[in-house]
């Protein structure tokens, strides 16, 4: 009798063991496989910043070069004679690219990793940083907006408008030159702490 109820006592702590080891194994399993998708995730937010750092790093000094033809131009009579004709004067001698921005840094994968669970994988740190750099990366570009919304618009270049216009332009030009330095600030910063010099 004894020896029975030693024997259904060790096959019950046999089968606890094996389902608390399952269940410890499949926890480890699954933590696993989260952690592999944490890392997928970071993977993707990384090629997206250094895509988007090479993209900065074309459009930085261009914009300065602008900013500096505004600068000089503004003040100029006669080019505003010129530009009060045809608008196009400003296209034509200030933006020699044919265009403002052809293209804006992307926000793509931040934008899915925010909505996944597995977000909260991820080191605070590196959060924080991913979350600045993305964070200045939209307030850099708001004015971008009023700029196209200024060139297209009927009365840019009235005479009554002219010189205010251009003080406009120069004004928002002003703001995202200075915010694009902050901008590759955050993204040396990111650098450093996602460790992205070995993938540039």
């Amino acid at each position: 009798m004894k020896k029975s109820i030693l024997n259904s006592l060790g096959q019950v702590l046999l089968i606890v063991f094996s389902v608390v080891l399952g269940l410890y194994l499949s926890e480890r399993i699954e933590d696993r496989k989260n952690e592999l998708e944490a890392n997928k995730l970071l993977q993707k937010i990384k090629s997206e910043l250094v895509n988007n750092k090479e993209i900065l790093a074309y459009w930085v000094p261009y914009h300065e070069e602008i900013l500096y033809k505004v600068d000089s131009l503004s003040g100029n009579e006669e080019f505003i004679e010129e530009f009060i004709r045809d608008k196009s004067a400003l296209f034509e001698k200030v933006l020699t690219r044919g265009t403002f921005m052809g293209a804006a840094p992307s926000n793509d994968a931040w934008d899915i990793a925010k909505a996944h669970p597995l977000i909260v994988n991820l080191e605070y740190e590196e959060l924080l940083i991913i979350s600045k750099i993305y964070n200045q990366q939209k307030s850099t570009f708001e004015p971008s907006g009023k700029i196209s919304d200024l060139f297209f618009s009927g009365s840019v270049n009235k005479r009554e408008n002219a010189k205010e216009n251009l003080e406009k332009f120069r004004n928002l030009l002003r703001e995202i030159v200075s915010r694009e330095f902050d901008l590759v600030s955050y993204y040396n910063e990111g650098y450093e702490i996602l460790d992205l010099k070995n993938k540039n």
